[in-house]
């Protein structure tokens, strides 16, 4: 009966070029559950968005069937081995598998895609990172390692060194303008201070405030510059290595070094 069930769905199920992939529920080792689900979600999420895949999520699997049922009545020994025969029966060529793991202060994500046409490996990624949010960003490379589909592009820095430039220069055009500022308050401290005044009070009043003025307008340019050049390195994106991963993981004696390399 299930047999039959499955055929009628995969006869309703609309055509399509595109080949058929299942997102297995990443497993967790040493994380919360809700870690390893929002991964898994986010890795589901990624595939579809890049369009070469016709996405099967696990959480579709199961609810479009029983999921204690059909494991009853198919018998598999494990809910992974179950979903991947099901998928497979869905008519899902690549089954796409993984685990998160926590090893003493870092978090290592590794995925791979099976071609269950080949029965072979298609892709594998492995990941080491500082904090989830690290891990999360390297998302779309860990997806096109795993998958073989094209890298994403590179992040966009226009913004970031824009503003690093701009500060730049604002800095340097408020040091201009404040040492020309203090140079002048200088001077004019010599002039009235060698007891030869050649101009009228009104005068040095009028000196004194467009003193005062430079300066603070070369301070404040100084302060806007810096917060321009702070602002783009924080938005300047993070680089994310493609090729070997290697992270210093605390150990009990000291430090160990773990990595995998292509």
């Amino acid at each position: 009966m299930l047999s039959l069930f499955l055929d009628a769905l995969v006869a309703a199920a609309p055509t399509t070029e595109k080949p058929k992939i299942a997102v297995m529920e990443i497993q967790g080792g040493g994380v919360e559950a809700h870690v390893a689900a929002g991964l898994t979600e986010a890795i589901t999420q990624e595939i579809a968005g890049r369009g070469f895949f016709n996405v099967i999520s696990s959480r579709e699997i199961q609810t479009l069937i029983g999921f204690e049922r059909q494991k009853q009545m198919v018998g598999c020994s494990s809910e992974t081995t179950c979903l991947a025969e099901l998928a497979d029966a869905m008519g899902a060529r690549f089954v796409l598998s993984g685990t998160v793991s926590k090893m003493g202060d870092a978090y290592q994500l590794s995925v791979q895609t099976l071609d269950s046409a080949k029965s072979q490996p298609l892709g594998r990624s492995i990941r080491f990172a500082k904090d989830m949010t690290a891990l999360r960003s390297q998302i779309a490379f860990v997806v096109a390692e795993a998958t073989q589909t094209p890298l994403p592009p590179p992040p966009s820095r226009v913004l970031p060194f824009s503003l690093i430039g701009a500060g730049a220069l604002i800095v340097v055009g408020g040091a201009v303008v404040g040492i020309d500022g203090v140079s002048r308050d200088l001077a004019l401290i010599r002039e009235l201070n060698s007891g030869s005044v050649i101009r009228t009070y009104s005068a040095y009043q009028a000196e004194g405030a467009s003193i005062s003025t430079e300066k603070t307008a070369g301070l404040i340019a100084a302060v806007v510059g810096a917060g321009l050049v702070g602002a783009g390195f924080f938005l300047n994106p993070p680089e994310v290595v493609s090729g070997a991963k290697v992270a210093f993981v605390p150990a009990l004696n000291g430090a160990a070094v773990v990595g995998v390399f292509p």
